[in-house]
Protein backbone atom coordinates (compact mmCIF):
# COMPACT_ATOMS: atom_id res chain seq x y z
CA UNK A 1 0.00 0.00 0.00
CA UNK A 2 1.29 3.39 -1.03
CA UNK A 3 1.12 6.71 0.86
CA UNK A 4 -1.48 7.47 -1.36
CA UNK A 5 -3.61 4.67 -0.31
CA UNK A 6 -2.84 4.73 3.26
CA UNK A 7 -3.91 8.48 3.20
CA UNK A 8 -7.22 7.61 1.93
CA UNK A 9 -7.69 4.77 4.38
CA UNK A 10 -6.83 6.79 7.78
CA UNK A 11 -8.15 9.91 6.75
CA UNK A 12 -11.56 8.27 7.00
CA UNK A 13 -11.01 6.62 9.87
CA UNK A 14 -13.10 7.94 12.49
CA UNK A 15 -11.04 6.70 15.02
CA UNK A 16 -8.06 8.24 13.46
CA UNK A 17 -9.12 11.52 13.26
CA UNK A 18 -10.12 11.93 16.72
CA UNK A 19 -7.01 10.95 18.29
CA UNK A 20 -5.49 13.46 15.75
CA UNK A 21 -7.93 16.29 17.47
CA UNK A 22 -7.09 15.33 20.85
CA UNK A 23 -2.99 15.26 20.10
CA UNK A 24 -3.43 19.25 18.28
CA UNK A 25 -5.59 19.97 21.17
CA UNK A 26 -3.45 18.44 23.69
CA UNK A 27 -0.35 20.27 21.94
CA UNK A 28 -1.74 23.00 22.23
CA UNK A 29 -2.71 22.52 26.09
CA UNK A 30 1.11 21.79 26.42
CA UNK A 31 1.81 25.14 24.76
CA UNK A 32 -0.49 27.47 26.49
CA UNK A 33 0.73 26.02 29.70
CA UNK A 34 4.47 26.85 28.93
CA UNK A 35 3.30 30.07 26.78
CA UNK A 36 1.85 31.21 30.68
CA UNK A 37 5.18 30.80 32.35
CA UNK A 38 7.85 31.88 29.65
CA UNK A 39 6.22 34.87 27.62
CA UNK A 40 5.20 38.22 28.97
CA UNK A 41 2.96 39.95 26.62
CA UNK A 42 5.43 42.19 23.65
CA UNK A 43 2.13 43.78 23.35
CA UNK A 44 -0.68 46.41 23.99
CA UNK A 45 -3.72 45.27 23.21
CA UNK A 46 -5.96 47.90 23.85
CA UNK A 47 -6.75 50.38 21.18
CA UNK A 48 -4.37 53.25 21.32
CA UNK A 49 -6.20 56.54 21.87
CA UNK A 50 -4.60 57.55 18.58
CA UNK A 51 -6.86 55.22 17.07
CA UNK A 52 -9.79 56.97 19.04
CA UNK A 53 -8.68 60.40 17.75
CA UNK A 54 -8.35 59.52 14.23
CA UNK A 55 -12.31 58.00 14.26
CA UNK A 56 -13.33 60.98 16.08
CA UNK A 57 -11.77 63.28 13.34
CA UNK A 58 -13.71 61.33 10.75
CA UNK A 59 -16.80 61.62 12.63
CA UNK A 60 -16.18 64.95 12.79
CA UNK A 61 -15.93 65.56 9.26
CA UNK A 62 -19.22 63.28 8.59
CA UNK A 63 -21.57 65.42 10.65
CA UNK A 64 -20.08 68.27 8.52
CA UNK A 65 -21.12 66.50 5.59
CA UNK A 66 -18.11 66.17 4.40
CA UNK A 67 -18.44 62.75 3.15
CA UNK A 68 -16.09 62.65 0.38
CA UNK A 69 -13.62 63.20 2.64
CA UNK A 70 -15.32 61.04 5.21
CA UNK A 71 -14.54 58.15 2.49
CA UNK A 72 -11.04 58.95 1.62
CA UNK A 73 -10.12 58.85 5.23
CA UNK A 74 -11.39 55.50 6.17
CA UNK A 75 -8.37 53.45 4.78
CA UNK A 76 -5.83 55.33 7.48
CA UNK A 77 -8.09 53.52 9.90
CA UNK A 78 -7.49 50.16 8.42
CA UNK A 79 -4.06 50.36 7.82
CA UNK A 80 -3.86 51.00 11.86
CA UNK A 81 -5.30 47.47 12.40
CA UNK A 82 -2.12 45.84 10.87
CA UNK A 83 0.04 47.69 13.35
CA UNK A 84 0.56 44.51 15.73
CA UNK A 85 2.24 41.77 14.08
CA UNK A 86 1.27 38.68 16.66
CA UNK A 87 -2.41 39.86 16.51
CA UNK A 88 -1.60 40.30 12.36
CA UNK A 89 -0.52 36.94 12.47
CA UNK A 90 -3.03 34.90 13.86
CA UNK A 91 -5.88 36.36 12.00
CA UNK A 92 -3.96 35.58 8.52
CA UNK A 93 -3.32 31.44 10.41
CA UNK A 94 -6.96 31.82 10.57
CA UNK A 95 -7.64 33.02 7.28
CA UNK A 96 -5.43 30.23 5.54
CA UNK A 97 -7.08 27.75 7.49
CA UNK A 98 -10.46 28.04 6.30
CA UNK A 99 -8.44 28.78 2.60
CA UNK A 100 -7.24 25.80 2.55
CA UNK A 101 -10.24 23.93 3.48
CA UNK A 102 -12.48 25.91 0.50
CA UNK A 103 -9.34 25.58 -1.93
CA UNK A 104 -10.03 21.49 -1.03
CA UNK A 105 -13.96 21.76 -1.38
CA UNK A 106 -13.05 22.99 -5.42
CA UNK A 107 -10.30 20.83 -5.82
CA UNK A 108 -7.96 23.74 -6.60
CA UNK A 109 -4.65 21.55 -7.45
CA UNK A 110 -1.91 23.09 -9.70
CA UNK A 111 -0.76 26.34 -9.11
CA UNK A 112 -1.88 27.72 -12.55
CA UNK A 113 -6.05 26.91 -11.87
CA UNK A 114 -7.10 30.24 -12.51
CA UNK A 115 -9.92 29.03 -9.87
CA UNK A 116 -6.93 29.66 -7.43
CA UNK A 117 -6.42 33.24 -8.56
CA UNK A 118 -9.91 33.84 -8.30
CA UNK A 119 -10.30 32.70 -4.86
CA UNK A 120 -6.98 35.11 -3.97
CA UNK A 121 -9.15 38.19 -5.72
CA UNK A 122 -12.25 37.27 -3.68
CA UNK A 123 -10.08 37.15 -0.58
CA UNK A 124 -8.32 40.77 -0.88
CA UNK A 125 -12.56 41.82 -2.36
CA UNK A 126 -13.53 40.77 1.39
CA UNK A 127 -10.76 42.79 2.86
CA UNK A 128 -11.35 45.60 0.86
CA UNK A 129 -15.52 45.23 1.79
CA UNK A 130 -14.03 46.31 5.15
CA UNK A 131 -14.15 50.46 3.61
CA UNK A 132 -17.64 50.80 2.48
CA UNK A 133 -18.45 49.00 5.96
CA UNK A 134 -17.01 51.40 7.92
CA UNK A 135 -18.09 53.90 5.92
CA UNK A 136 -21.76 53.12 6.03
CA UNK A 137 -21.49 53.41 9.65
CA UNK A 138 -21.37 56.50 9.74
CA UNK A 139 -23.60 57.17 7.28
CA UNK A 140 -26.18 55.35 8.73
CA UNK A 141 -25.48 56.59 12.27
CA UNK A 142 -25.71 60.31 11.24
CA UNK A 143 -28.47 60.12 8.26
CA UNK A 144 -30.80 57.48 9.72
CA UNK A 145 -29.66 57.56 13.53
CA UNK A 146 -29.10 54.51 13.80
CA UNK A 147 -27.10 54.12 16.85
CA UNK A 148 -26.21 51.28 19.14
CA UNK A 149 -28.68 50.25 22.21
CA UNK A 150 -29.37 48.09 24.77
CA UNK A 151 -33.14 48.15 24.64
CA UNK A 152 -34.97 45.38 22.61
CA UNK A 153 -36.32 47.38 19.85
CA UNK A 154 -34.03 49.93 19.13
CA UNK A 155 -31.35 47.62 19.53
CA UNK A 156 -33.04 45.08 16.76
CA UNK A 157 -33.18 47.74 14.25
CA UNK A 158 -29.67 48.55 15.14
CA UNK A 159 -28.14 45.07 14.68
CA UNK A 160 -30.85 43.84 11.58
CA UNK A 161 -30.76 47.55 9.73
CA UNK A 162 -27.01 48.19 10.60
CA UNK A 163 -24.56 45.79 11.00
CA UNK A 164 -26.18 43.36 8.98
CA UNK A 165 -27.87 45.42 6.14
CA UNK A 166 -24.26 47.37 5.69
CA UNK A 167 -22.18 44.44 5.92
CA UNK A 168 -23.35 41.84 3.60
CA UNK A 169 -24.37 45.13 1.50
CA UNK A 170 -20.80 45.87 1.32
CA UNK A 171 -19.65 42.19 0.85
CA UNK A 172 -21.92 41.90 -2.29
CA UNK A 173 -21.02 45.15 -3.88
CA UNK A 174 -17.35 44.39 -3.64
CA UNK A 175 -18.13 40.41 -4.31
CA UNK A 176 -19.94 41.83 -7.70
CA UNK A 177 -17.06 42.48 -10.07
CA UNK A 178 -16.21 39.03 -9.78
CA UNK A 179 -19.57 38.10 -11.45
CA UNK A 180 -17.80 39.26 -14.96
CA UNK A 181 -15.13 35.86 -14.28
CA UNK A 182 -18.21 34.00 -12.57
CA UNK A 183 -21.11 33.72 -14.67
CA UNK A 184 -18.72 32.65 -18.27
CA UNK A 185 -17.62 30.01 -16.12
CA UNK A 186 -21.04 28.47 -15.37
CA UNK A 187 -20.17 27.03 -12.42
CA UNK A 188 -21.83 27.02 -9.30
CA UNK A 189 -19.79 25.43 -7.14
CA UNK A 190 -16.93 28.08 -7.98
CA UNK A 191 -19.39 31.07 -7.24
CA UNK A 192 -20.61 29.67 -3.80
CA UNK A 193 -16.44 29.21 -3.02
CA UNK A 194 -15.62 32.39 -4.24
CA UNK A 195 -18.66 34.11 -2.86
CA UNK A 196 -17.29 32.57 0.77
CA UNK A 197 -13.65 33.50 0.25
CA UNK A 198 -15.22 37.61 -0.08
CA UNK A 199 -16.80 36.74 3.44
CA UNK A 200 -13.48 35.13 4.76
CA UNK A 201 -11.42 38.27 3.45
CA UNK A 202 -14.13 40.35 5.19
CA UNK A 203 -13.71 38.30 8.45
CA UNK A 204 -10.14 38.51 8.75
CA UNK A 205 -10.01 42.09 8.71
CA UNK A 206 -12.59 42.60 10.62
CA UNK A 207 -11.01 40.08 13.01
CA UNK A 208 -7.93 42.46 13.64
CA UNK A 209 -9.76 45.14 14.91
CA UNK A 210 -11.93 42.87 17.65
CA UNK A 211 -8.62 41.20 18.94
CA UNK A 212 -7.46 44.57 19.70
CA UNK A 213 -10.12 45.94 21.57
CA UNK A 214 -10.60 42.41 23.41
CA UNK A 215 -7.19 41.35 24.86
CA UNK A 216 -7.54 38.62 22.35
CA UNK A 217 -10.58 37.03 24.56
CA UNK A 218 -12.84 36.52 21.75
CA UNK A 219 -10.66 35.50 18.83
CA UNK A 220 -11.69 31.66 19.89
CA UNK A 221 -15.35 32.64 18.93
CA UNK A 222 -14.43 34.71 16.46
CA UNK A 223 -12.22 32.07 14.67
CA UNK A 224 -14.37 29.47 14.90
CA UNK A 225 -17.74 30.82 14.64
CA UNK A 226 -17.66 34.46 13.06
CA UNK A 227 -15.41 33.39 10.32
CA UNK A 228 -17.17 30.60 9.04
CA UNK A 229 -20.37 32.35 9.52
CA UNK A 230 -19.05 35.46 7.59
CA UNK A 231 -18.37 32.55 4.67
CA UNK A 232 -21.79 30.89 4.89
CA UNK A 233 -22.93 34.00 4.57
CA UNK A 234 -21.92 35.68 1.67
CA UNK A 235 -21.42 32.24 0.01
CA UNK A 236 -25.10 32.07 -0.08
CA UNK A 237 -26.13 35.31 -0.96
CA UNK A 238 -23.46 34.91 -4.11
CA UNK A 239 -24.55 31.39 -4.94
CA UNK A 240 -28.20 33.15 -5.05
CA UNK A 241 -27.19 36.17 -7.01
CA UNK A 242 -24.78 34.40 -9.84
CA UNK A 243 -27.84 31.97 -10.42
CA UNK A 244 -29.65 35.59 -10.83
CA UNK A 245 -27.38 36.60 -13.62
CA UNK A 246 -27.68 33.38 -15.21
CA UNK A 247 -31.53 33.31 -14.99
CA UNK A 248 -32.52 36.46 -14.21
CA UNK A 249 -36.61 35.52 -14.76
CA UNK A 250 -36.54 32.88 -12.49
CA UNK A 251 -33.68 33.66 -10.16
CA UNK A 252 -33.65 37.07 -9.13
CA UNK A 253 -36.42 36.98 -6.78
CA UNK A 254 -34.76 34.06 -5.00
CA UNK A 255 -31.62 36.15 -4.97
CA UNK A 256 -33.31 39.22 -3.26
CA UNK A 257 -34.93 36.88 -0.51
CA UNK A 258 -31.65 35.55 -0.02
CA UNK A 259 -30.25 38.52 1.15
CA UNK A 260 -32.83 39.82 2.60
CA UNK A 261 -32.95 36.31 4.80
CA UNK A 262 -28.95 36.55 5.37
CA UNK A 263 -30.01 40.51 6.24
CA UNK A 264 -31.52 39.07 8.78
CA UNK A 265 -29.85 36.08 10.17
CA UNK A 266 -26.65 38.18 10.58
CA UNK A 267 -28.31 41.01 12.27
CA UNK A 268 -30.32 38.19 14.93
CA UNK A 269 -27.41 36.37 15.66
CA UNK A 270 -25.69 39.43 16.81
CA UNK A 271 -28.76 40.94 18.98
CA UNK A 272 -29.13 37.73 20.52
CA UNK A 273 -25.43 37.81 21.27
CA UNK A 274 -25.57 41.26 22.75
CA UNK A 275 -29.26 42.44 23.94
CA UNK A 276 -30.03 42.15 27.47
CA UNK A 277 -33.39 41.82 26.54
CA UNK A 278 -33.13 38.38 24.70
CA UNK A 279 -30.40 37.65 27.49
CA UNK A 280 -33.31 34.87 27.45
CA UNK A 281 -32.88 33.53 24.67
CA UNK A 282 -29.01 33.45 23.86
CA UNK A 283 -29.52 29.73 22.58
CA UNK A 284 -31.28 31.69 19.30
CA UNK A 285 -28.24 33.14 18.09
CA UNK A 286 -26.60 29.34 18.08
CA UNK A 287 -29.34 28.25 15.79
CA UNK A 288 -29.49 30.72 13.54
CA UNK A 289 -25.69 29.80 13.43
CA UNK A 290 -26.73 26.56 13.00
CA UNK A 291 -29.28 26.92 10.10
CA UNK A 292 -27.05 28.72 7.57
CA UNK A 293 -24.27 26.92 8.40
CA UNK A 294 -26.36 23.52 7.50
CA UNK A 295 -27.73 25.63 4.44
CA UNK A 296 -23.91 26.12 3.34
CA UNK A 297 -23.00 22.39 3.70
CA UNK A 298 -26.00 21.39 2.42
CA UNK A 299 -25.25 23.24 -0.86
CA UNK A 300 -21.46 22.84 -0.80
CA UNK A 301 -22.73 18.85 -0.54
CA UNK A 302 -25.24 19.28 -3.49
CA UNK A 303 -22.87 21.05 -5.61
CA UNK A 304 -18.85 19.16 -5.43
CA UNK A 305 -18.72 16.42 -7.78
CA UNK A 306 -17.13 12.93 -6.71
CA UNK A 307 -14.19 12.17 -6.51
CA UNK A 308 -11.73 10.84 -4.57
CA UNK A 309 -9.67 12.93 -2.26
CA UNK A 310 -6.30 11.50 -1.24
CA UNK A 311 -6.96 13.58 2.00
CA UNK A 312 -10.44 13.57 3.15
CA UNK A 313 -12.44 16.67 3.50
CA UNK A 314 -13.20 15.60 6.85
CA UNK A 315 -9.77 15.59 8.25
CA UNK A 316 -8.60 19.02 6.70
CA UNK A 317 -11.83 20.41 8.44
CA UNK A 318 -11.14 19.08 11.99
CA UNK A 319 -7.50 20.01 11.46
CA UNK A 320 -8.00 23.22 10.59
CA UNK A 321 -10.65 23.67 13.43
CA UNK A 322 -8.17 21.68 15.75
CA UNK A 323 -5.60 23.50 14.94
CA UNK A 324 -6.95 27.28 15.30
CA UNK A 325 -8.11 26.37 18.66
CA UNK A 326 -4.43 25.29 19.86
CA UNK A 327 -3.22 28.16 18.31
CA UNK A 328 -5.60 30.51 19.75
CA UNK A 329 -5.19 28.98 23.11
CA UNK A 330 -1.47 29.38 23.36
CA UNK A 331 -1.96 32.89 22.08
CA UNK A 332 -4.41 33.68 25.06
CA UNK A 333 -2.52 31.90 27.08
CA UNK A 334 0.72 33.68 26.44
CA UNK A 335 -1.53 37.30 27.21
CA UNK A 336 -3.86 36.56 30.15
CA UNK A 337 -3.07 32.90 31.30
CA UNK A 338 -4.39 29.63 31.07
CA UNK A 339 -7.22 29.96 32.84
CA UNK A 340 -8.90 32.81 30.52
CA UNK A 341 -8.19 30.93 28.02
CA UNK A 342 -9.61 27.94 29.35
CA UNK A 343 -12.80 30.03 29.88
CA UNK A 344 -12.68 31.18 26.58
CA UNK A 345 -12.47 27.90 24.78
CA UNK A 346 -15.27 26.46 26.93
CA UNK A 347 -17.82 29.59 26.35
CA UNK A 348 -17.43 28.96 22.89
CA UNK A 349 -17.69 25.18 22.66
CA UNK A 350 -21.21 24.77 22.14
CA UNK A 351 -20.88 26.85 18.71
CA UNK A 352 -17.92 24.60 17.31
CA UNK A 353 -19.53 21.67 18.45
CA UNK A 354 -22.56 22.68 16.14
CA UNK A 355 -20.54 23.67 13.78
CA UNK A 356 -19.09 20.20 13.54
CA UNK A 357 -21.91 18.38 14.03
CA UNK A 358 -23.42 20.01 10.89
CA UNK A 359 -20.44 19.46 9.14
CA UNK A 360 -19.81 15.53 10.00
CA UNK A 361 -23.56 15.09 9.01
CA UNK A 362 -24.25 16.66 5.61
CA UNK A 363 -20.48 16.25 4.18
CA UNK A 364 -19.93 13.60 1.80
CA UNK A 365 -17.87 11.46 4.22
CA UNK A 366 -20.75 11.62 6.31
CA UNK A 367 -19.81 9.99 9.91
CA UNK A 368 -23.24 10.70 11.81
CA UNK A 369 -26.79 9.95 10.85
CA UNK A 370 -28.75 11.42 12.97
Amino acid sequence: MNWQSTLRVKTRDPTFLWRMVAVIIGVGILLGWLAERWARPALTLDIDQHDYNQWDRIRALAVDGQWWQVWWSVPRTMLADFSQPGILALALFAGCCWFVFLSQVLRVRPLFDRRLGIMLAAVALGVLSIWPTCFLILWQEIQWGLQESKELVPGLRFFILGVGLREEFSKLVCLLPLMLVLVPLRDEMTALVASACVGLGFAIEENIGYFRGSQATDTLGRFLTANPAHMALTGLIGLYVYRAFRDPRNWAPHAVAMFGVMVFAHGLYDAAIVLPGLANFSLAGMIIFALVMYQFFYELRTLRSAGRDTISLTATFLCAVSLLTAATFVYISANVGTQMAADVLMRDVIGTSMMVYLFLREMPETMVSV
